[in-house]
Order: structure tokens, then C-alpha cells, then sequence
């Protein structure tokens, strides 16, 4: 009998696993629903900062699932840190997606904070937002970063990610992780002293 499942909960390694076994032996839907849950609302958030359009952050994070369900039989279960392994594994099908749909966009905004209060989210997102970033200044600072730079900022400060966990999603070293965090972080100090 599974254990129900909370809407964007924290992950925990026997879970998922769990999971993804009963989703790869038995095709099992209740196994899908339940990483659809724990994973969802983090894909969205991350693609709708990307992209800042909730309709295309919406459509790509289905796109991202039905892409899991085809493909989940090809993911290989680890002996240990599924939550990292498969998270990044996860992230990298929604960049991919995400890259699609912007090459074929040829533009990208980002979320307002209006937009980014209202993302689901088992705590008021804007809180957490503000908390982590202090500012909406600095939430629309983010935007002028590079991709990579965005990447890590976003993959860091509002998924909490750890540099590890950050390098596997990104498919860089730590070393590269934390040579582009801390460039990300002078240009945000750099453009804010440069706002009046």
C-alpha cells in the first residue's frame, strides 16, 4: 500500500525509489501520480523563471512528464542518491524541452513577481521568493545574468540545491559550478549598485 503522497514534498531516497521501480516494472500509474507530485510544481517553478511564460512553462512541464513516462524505463536506479541522480536526470529533460521551445520562440522573458506568488507550492512562493532573494529587484536582476549564470542562481538559491547536486543537473564540474555562481553573484552585486 503506498503512502500518500504530498504535492511538491520533500523527497526522500527510499520513496523515490520505490517509486521509480513500481513505474518501470509494473507500469504502475499510482508510481507515476506519485513522482508527478513530488516533482511537478519544481519543474514548473524552474521553467516558468526560465521562460516567464506561464502558458509555455505549463505546456513544457507536460511535455517533460509524458516525456518521463516514455522514457522512464530507461532510467537506472543507483544504489545510492536517486534524489540527485534522478532530479538531474529530471532537470535535463526539462532544459532539453525548454531549449526546444525556445529555439523555436527565438525570445525569453521572465516572471514578474506577480506572476511568481501565485506558482503552487506547499508555502506561499512570493515569501520564498523574497526570503531567498531579498528583493524584486534582485528577482528581475537575475534575468540580465547569462543562461549559465541563471542556471546556477535558480538551481541553487530557489530549488536549494547543493553544488553537487547543481553540477550533475548542469553537467559541469563542481569547479565550473562554483567559478559561474560566484561570477553570477558579483554581476547581481555589479547591476544592483548600477540600479537607482
Amino acid at each position: 500500500v503506498m503512502t500518500r503522497i504530498e504535492r511538491d514534498a520533500a523527497i526522500e531516497e527510499d520513496m523515490l525509489v520505490d517509486l521509480l521501480q513500481r513505474a518501470q516494472t509494473a507500469q504502475d500509474p499510482h508510481a507515476f501520480d506519485g513522482i508527478y507530485l513530488l516533482y511537478a510544481d519544481r519543474v514548473y517553478r524552474y521553467l516558468l523563471a526560465r521562460l516567464g511564460d506561464v502558458d509555455s512553462a505549463e505546456e513544457i512541464t507536460a511535455q517533460v512528464f509524458l516525456h518521463l513516462i516514455e522514457r522512464i524505463a530507461k532510467y537506472r536506479i543507483s544504489p545510492v542518491d536517486n534524489v540527485a541522480i534522478f532530479s538531474a536526470w529530471l532537470y535535463r529533460i526539462s532544459y532539453n524541452k525548454m531549449v526546444d521551445v525556445m529555439r523555436k520562440n527565438r525570445r525569453s522573458q521572465h516572471a514578474p513577481i506577480e506572476v511568481a506568488q501565485h506558482l503552487p507550492g506547499n508555502q506561499v512562493v512570493s515569501e520564498n521568493v523574497i526570503e531567498r532573494l531579498e528583493s524584486e529587484q534582485l528577482l528581475q536582476t537575475i534575468g540580465r545574468l547569462n543562461d549559465s549564470q541563471r542556471d546556477v542562481i535558480l538551481l541553487r538559491f530557489i530549488e536549494g540545491y547543493n553544488i553537487a547536486e547543481t553540477a550533475h543537473v548542469m553537467q559541469k564540474s563542481e569547479g565550473a559550478v562554483k567559478a559561474l555562481q560566484h561570477r553570477a553573484l558579483d554581476n547581481l552585486r555589479k547591476y544592483l549598485k548600477d540600479v537607482p
